[in-house]
């Protein structure tokens, strides 16, 4: 693409009805070259809020799977607004579709709109003015020769251009809020009471909370203190109808924060706890420092990470060995989750704000490391060629990783080269590797398969021949992991050599299917928000570095060696890990080197690209809804920017759980 080219489209009116669910479209059967996989602009000038305030763009795929990927940005009052961001391949048609919740029905002027191709030196014109710190890293990226992590942060800046001020997004949704049907029947018909307790600050401070708590929409609550509720928890004299929330003096509500958080307990009586997202208002009244959480996460409450102060319990479910009085919230979630008295859910709005007496402190401390000394592990390496990868990596296996029974089992597919053979044969004569060979075309799935099968211990790692340690500890870390009967499998952050994130944990819908978190980021940059240096739950973790169980593999099939031959088998893996009922772990106390499939190159061939998007079809074939719903992930950010990243118009907002 040339530096400066533009390239301006008005959408026609005439061509909407082709497009299908959208109000505006156009085709781009002529020009698909043109504006395919390009960074673009579209500006709008809607006076009359045809479109509302949160519209979204649809753009079509030609051959890919799904068809259509969505992306949102905000039009403001005065009913101009503007989106930027990196076009999908194989592009066919751009449509844009109102927000039903803030679109004016009546509107009469016709929307102007007008598509632009950016050029590069425009792009980075905006990124560098917009978002400074993040430019700064691409800079880094390049100078330190990263130029995959540079043009990956880039395109993701490209794509976070868009993302709305939190102030300009607070409104857009307390406008579309405005519209939704409130009190369902089986709330207003309940019999559902809430006790609040208000706790800890100054008295000024407990008013500002009281004077929320007198707004609220919901009526049915009364002040307790926690010294009743203990009363009542020792007498046995909760019954399911009564909740309880710990509300921290100079914690504000919003106006409805009550009436939602009850209406889940309403819907089921099997609700144990619920919580909200919340930001920070300052003397002023300005709200900011938004904070996104993720679904039940019991090593991030242990942590602190995962502040729940605010949250409403199901007294009766609480155990009557906890001293509510004493007790954390974080410890007393930590007691029902343990308990298993019913599900724990978040709500994914914006319903709590700290006032400047109750900010989050800076640091949260980090959560116990389980170990398992001495743990017999089978690793299951694949490669072919690349014997000086493969010996860094069998290096790091026998020489700095703490005492083991390890059985390495290498996977070889076709290798040739002298050296590599070599390799193999030093270390198959001291026995210390076995060698299984895999004729045909590199299919990552069937060697992972035929590895477990040969396995001589329960405990599999599987681990590609690009990866060292950098702690010898590590593989106790991911051991101790497992000795947690619940958790299925455990995998640990990987960096590349330079410094900077190669995996951070796999969210999902991101890319589409799946994609590695916090990739190529600056561990010590501050982006992460404290996530790097937590152990967590999460939806799933690479292959990369992947520790499981022989008997939980052998249950569930193992690896889908037949769709998946080397995208997603790792994702797919673990997501039937959870349906089985079992967590997945990542730990950034086992962090590892890795150099991010060297060994078998890039997937910019046709046939790879072919393959990818067979593979990625696959997965929303076997996986569908669950791909859009990560619950480690919150719906109110970006799944096409970097994480943290406001999305205009949030996804599904109901309460959640991690089950």
């Amino acid at each position: 693409m040339a530096l400066s080219e533009k390239l301006d489209t008005v959408f026609d009116w005439k061509m909407m009805k082709e497009v299908g669910r959208a109000e505006f479209g156009v085709s781009l059967a002529d020009a698909a070259d043109r504006y395919a996989d390009r960074p673009i602009m579209v500006s709008v000038h809607d006076p009359d809020h045809r479109l509302g305030l949160r519209p979204q763009l649809l753009f079509k795929r030609r051959d890919r799977t799904p068809a259509t990927v969505f992306r949102s940005f905000l039009i403001g009052r005065t009913g101009r607004g503007r989106f930027y961001g990196w076009t999908p391949v194989q592009l066919d048609a751009i449509a844009l579709a109102a927000d039903a919740e803030t679109a004016n029905d009546g509107a009469r002027i016709q929307p102007r709109i007008r598509l632009r191709r950016l050029s590069l030196i425009e792009v980075v014109g905006l990124i560098a003015c917009r978002r400074i710190l993040a430019f700064l890293q691409i800079i880094r990226l390049f100078l330190a020769g990263n130029k995959k992590g540079a043009a990956f942060r880039f395109v993701r800046q490209c794509d976070a251009l868009s993302a709305p001020d939190y102030a300009d997004w607070v409104e857009a949704q307390a406008h579309a809020e405005q519209g939704e049907v409130r009190n369902d029947v089986r709330v207003s018909e309940s019999r559902l009471r809430v006790l609040v307790s208000i706790e800890g600050g100054d008295a000024i401070a407990a008013e500002e909370s009281r004077e929320s708590l007198n707004a609220q929409s919901w009526r049915g609550f009364r002040e307790a203190s926690a010294a009743d509720v203990a009363k009542s928890l020792k007498c046995n004299k909760a019954d399911s109808d009564v909740l309880w929330m710990r509300l921290p003096a100079g914690m504000r509500l919003a106006e409805r924060a009550l009436e939602r958080l009850v209406e889940p307990f309403a819907f089921s009586e099997d609700v144990t706890l619920c919580y909200s997202d919340e930001d920070c208002v300052n003397v002023r009244g300005e709200r900011f420092a938004p904070f996104f959480k993720p679904a039940w996460n019991a090593p991030l409450a242990r942590s602190g990470w995962l502040p729940l102060e605010g949250a409403v319990f199901r007294l009766s479910h609480i155990p009557t060995s906890v001293a509510v009085e004493s007790a954390s919230t974080a410890e007393i979630a930590l007691a029902v989750a343990q308990a298993r008295t019913g599900e724990l859910l978040h709500l994914p709005r914006v319903l709590l704000h700290r006032g400047p007496s109750c900010y989050l402190p800076q640091t949260r401390a980090k959560g116990a490391q389980p170990k398992h000394l001495r743990p017999a592990v089978s690793v299951i390496i694949p490669t072919r060629d690349r014997a000086d990868l493969l010996e860094v990596c069998l290096k790091g296996l026998f020489e700095n990783t703490a005492p083991a029974d390890l059985d390495v089992i290498v996977i070889d597919n076709e290798s040739t080269e002298p050296a590599t053979l070599a390799l193999f044969s030093l270390y198959e004569q001291s026995r210390r590797i076995r060698r299984i060979p895999l004729p045909g075309g590199f299919n990552f799935a069937r060697a992972c398969n035929i590895g477990v099968d040969a396995a001589k211990h329960d405990l599999i790692l599987l681990l590609n021949n690009d990866v060292e340690p950098i702690d010898c500890h590590w593989l106790e870390c991911l051991a101790g992991e497992l000795d947690d009967q619940t958790v299925g499998a455990a995998g640990n952050l990987l960096l590349f050599p330079d410094g900077f994130v190669q995996h951070g944990g796999v969210t999902l819908g991101a890319g589409t299917v799946a994609r590695h978190s916090f990739h190529f980021l600056d561990p010590k940059g501050g982006g992460d928000r404290g996530l790097l240096g937590q152990r967590r739950d999460l939806s799933a973790v690479t292959a990369a570095c992947l520790l499981t169980r022989k008997d939980l593999w052998r249950r569930l099939g193992g690896m889908e060696e037949q769709r998946l031959t080397v995208a997603f088998n790792d994702v797919d893996y673990c997501l039937k890990l959870r349906e089985a009922g079992f967590r997945i772990v990542w730990t950034p106390e086992a962090a590892m080197l890795h150099r991010e499939s060297v060994s078998r190159g890039a997937d910019d061939t046709p046939q790879k690209l072919q393959r990818f998007a067979r593979e990625e079809r696959a997965m929303h074939e076997r996986w569908g809804d669950t791909l859009k719903a990560d619950p480690y992930y919150n719906p109110n950010l970006s799944l096409i920017a970097e994480e943290f990243v406001l999305e205009a118009r949030p996804r599904d907002l109901a309460a959640r759980s991690s089950g």
